[in-house]
């Protein structure tokens, strides 16, 4: 057996971007997300996604009535799943906005956790079983983070929602998110 050596750049490159994802995202957002991409410390994953809001690759519009999902139709609007096989046990959600959403009647975005597969345009607020995230995003360099405990995201949807405020159902003409999911690994029984 040989000894395999990876160069430093390359080295370097994979440190940098982590590996990527397969988030299995909904039709209704999927062409909005850049990239994602997953690091591993230790038990902890970081998981990085990107999103272009205002892509040109599809027409994200916001959700026509407050805390409704972002998306293009009626299409299954959610960014992923939070499995616990994938992400592990999530202890916190944290959204960066990096360009400011527009336009003025789609531009402050919540994050949510749902139960429930839901297509763009409904209301992920509805019940117990949403569990609200950073909130009001709407500046570029607006760093929020929500601590979840008690595994209450375990298989739970993730969506990005207009903000309780707003109730616009415009097309997206800019804005772009980083949201970073934190869990850890269940370790293997000894």
């Amino acid at each position: 057996m040989g000894n395999r050596r990876i160069g430093r750049k390359r080295l370097y490159g994979v440190e940098k971007q982590g590996q990527s994802i397969d988030l299995d995202s909904g039709i209704g957002i999927e062409d909005a997300i850049i990239r994602a991409t997953q690091h591993r410390q230790g038990q902890e994953l970081i998981t990085e996604i990107l999103v272009d809001l205002g892509t040109s690759a599809a027409a994200i519009a916001g959700g026509s009535a407050a805390e409704a999902a972002v998306g293009k139709g009626v299409l299954a609007a959610h960014l992923t799943r939070l499995t616990v096989a994938k992400f592990g046990v999530v202890t916190e959600i944290r959204a960066v906005v990096l360009e400011d959403p527009e336009p003025a009647a789609v531009d402050q975005l919540d994050i949510w956790v749902n139960a429930s597969a839901i297509v763009a345009d409904t209301d992920v607020g509805t019940g117990a079983s949403g569990t609200a995230g950073p909130a009001d995003l709407a500046t570029t360099g607006q760093d929020v983070s929500v601590a979840y405990d008690t595994n209450v995201c375990a298989d739970g949807y993730l969506y990005i929602a207009n903000a309780t405020s707003h109730t616009g159902g415009d097309t997206f003409t800019a804005g772009k998110l980083a949201i970073y999911i934190h869990g850890f690994v269940v370790p293997s029984d000894l």
